[in-house]
Formats: C-alpha cells, structure tokens, sequence
C-alpha cells in the first residue's frame, strides 16, 4: 500500500512538472497528444490492480500509469509522435538570374538607283520599289533587383544559404492546403516574387512547415515577410538586403543582420526577438512595445532612439524599427566574418 501511494504521489508529481513545463515554453502543449494515445495502459493498469489487489505487486498497475506519462513526454521530448507517420510534400520554387526580352521588329527602307547609259538616247533611271524588311531578336538581360514576398500561415522559415539563381524557396508540408504557389513579373532588370499559399480555413494539428529561401549574393533585394505563428531562423550577413519586412504574430525571430546598408521593420505580437548585428554595421535602433524584456548593451540611448557606439566608424548602416507586444528583445553585435 505504501508503494501505491508513492508511486501515486509521483505520478500527481510528474503531472504538475508537465503542465509548469507546457507553461514555460519547454515542452509543448501538443506533448498531451501523445499521452492521451496512451490511454489504453489505464485499463491494464486497473486490471493489475484487481489481480494483485492486497499483495506485494500491487503496486504495478500505478507503475505502468506513471512510465506511460514518461513515455508519452520522452516521444514528444524528441520529436517522434506515437501515431502513423504522415506523408511530407516537397514542393521547390526558383527563377533563373538571366530573363528573355522579345524586341520590337526593325523596320528598313531601302533605295536603290540604277544608271544605264544608252546609245542615243538620254540616260535612263530605274529606282527601285521600296523593301521592307522586319528583323525579330532577343535579347537577354540579367536581373540586378529583386522584390520577394512571401505570405505564409504557420511553420519555420529559414535563410542563409546562398544559389546561382534568383531565388530557390524550398517547402515541406503535411498539407494539401499549404502548398506554395509563385506570382511572377519583370520590368526591366528589376523581378517581382510572391509566394504564397490558398487562405487556410480550419485547424491543421501540428503543420509542421518548414521553408527554406536561398538568396543570390550578387541581386539587391527587398523583403517582406507576412506570417502568422511563425518561427524564422535568418542569417542575411551574406546578402544584399537593402529593405526587409517582417509582420508576425505570435513569432521566435532569430536574425543576422545584412552586412549593407540596409533598414529593417519587425511589426509582431507576442515574440522573442534576437538580432545579431556584424562588427562593421552600425545601428539605429527604436522600439514601440508593450511589456518587453530588452537587452542593448552595445547601444547609447538617445532620446527614445538606440545608437550603436560604432556608428559613426561602421562601412555600413542598419536601420531598425520593432513594434511588438508582450517581447523579449536582444540586439546584440557578432564576430560573423
């Protein structure tokens, strides 16, 4: 008896740790699921308890509940969750860095006079009729600007890699309805991207979307990334980012600013913000928030502005602008080379 109630104290214990783990962000809620797919051992449990009722063994069938809870938080811990494993698509999006241009035909008039001297006679002119002669070509141009949108719901984005194209923007999902689509047009040497999914109506448990974008180190880009629940993991230092646009909500940013002059606005709700900025960028950074956390210790606040104390000295410029909600806010500087 003694042995059942340690274990069933142990249990209630675990319990407790469990839901003061889910409301610290250590675990997720979703831990729960795999849990409650355990359900199953509570009947085994029972019966235990109804066969070795009044004997020293007893104390199995709480045994059994509570390696079960440990089980279910053990599978969620690393990432396996105790159900089928669902098929992921794999969806690739990407533009060559050089566009076709159709010119518009070219047009010659050509005049041909012919003299031809005769006997006795006056010289006689012959001028033939107008030719008229088209010449279709192409031309190609390479694409120095790019603007590049992505409207996405829910997932992880990640940047840092690099391509010879103008973009690869690489998806995984488990759903048929965030499958990513691209909007495309040119003017000039300059492209315009959208890439986006179908607007998603209902609850989708544990998405799981991941995006990677590949950038071009030599194309100047502009940004702008329009999210829901989003985690992003960028490190842009590589890149010529001359505007980036972030709109989230409930959002972790992990960030590596550009190594260019460049500006970035950051518009979340609740969020963990952390911006690493190179050695040879100086800062300006302001921020609107409600209940922040903020960390700037390499910053001289001036006004309700933070200057960098390399700003003046910096080759390049970053501007920085965050509105935000409940926030944890980190802007420190790297030894990225």
């Amino acid at each position: 008896m003694k042995s059942n109630k340690i274990i069933s104290g142990l249990t209630l214990l675990l319990i407790g740790i469990i839901l003061l783990a889910n409301t610290l962000n250590i675990l997720e809620w979703s831990v729960w699921l795999n849990i409650i797919k355990l359900w199953p051992l509570l009947l085994v449990s029972w019966g235990i308890s109804l066969i070795l009722r009044g004997k020293s063994l007893s104390f199995l069938g709480p045994l059994i509940i509570f390696l079960g809870i440990i089980l279910g938080v053990a599978a969620s811990y690393t990432g396996i969750g105790l159900e089928r494993e669902m098929m992921r698509e794999v969806k690739t999006l990407s533009r060559e860095i050089v566009i076709e241009v159709e010119k518009a035909p070219e047009t010659g008039v050509a005049l041909e006079t012919e003299i031809t001297p005769g006997i006795g006679t006056a010289p006689e002119t012959e001028i033939s009729s107008e030719t008229e002669t088209s010449l279709e070509t192409k031309e190609y141009h390479e694409i120095e600007r790019a603007s590049i949108g992505l409207n996405l719901d829910v997932g992880k984005l990640t940047m840092g890699e690099s391509t010879p194209l103008l973009y690869e923007c690489i998806s995984q999902y488990r759903y048929k309805e965030f499958e990513p689509f691209e909007e495309y047009s040119t003017t000039d040497e300059e492209a315009n991207v959208l890439i986006h999914h179908s607007p998603v109506k209902g609850n989708f448990r544990n998405p799981e979307n991941k995006w990677e974008l590949k950038l071009n180190n030599q194309i100047i880009y502009n940004l702008s990334i329009n999210t829901g629940a989003f985690n992003t993991d960028c490190n842009l230092s590589a890149f010529k980012v001359e505007n980036l646009y972030i709109e989230s909500g409930a959002s972790n940013i992990n960030l590596v600013v550009p190594k260019y002059n460049s500006k970035i606005i950051i518009d979340s709700g609740v969020s963990n913000i952390d911006i690493a900025i190179p050695k040879n960028v100086g800062a300006t950074v302001s921020i609107d928030s409600g209940i922040a956390i903020k960390d700037l210790d390499d910053f001289i606040k001036r006004d309700s502005m933070y200057i960098s104390n390399n700003y003046d000295s910096s080759e390049f410029k970053v501007d920085i602008e965050i509105d935000c909600g409940v926030s944890n806010i980190n802007i420190h500087y790297t030894d990225i080379p």
